[in-house]
């Protein structure tokens, strides 16, 4: 299968074409979680959204941990 870059957390990765929100935290050992938030190409994406937004070559992916609490 053929590889793209991207950028995730300002590091170049290669990944395969048509992966996933999902398989990409995965890959990045990040759970997939409600104080996890992903950005691509400066827009927030749905929680509910991971498992079918795939990422393109060139895009620029950044993981959010939320600070929640007092």
């Amino acid at each position: 299968m053929a590889e793209i870059k991207i950028i995730a957390n300002g590091l170049e990765l290669a990944v395969p074409h048509g992966t996933t929100l999902s398989k990409l935290l995965d890959m990045m050992e990040e759970p997939v979680r409600p104080d996890i938030m992903v950005e691509v190409n400066r827009k927030f994406i749905h929680l509910k959204q991971y498992s079918t937004t795939t990422v393109n070559e060139g895009d620029n992916v950044e993981v959010i941990a939320l600070d929640i609490g007092g």
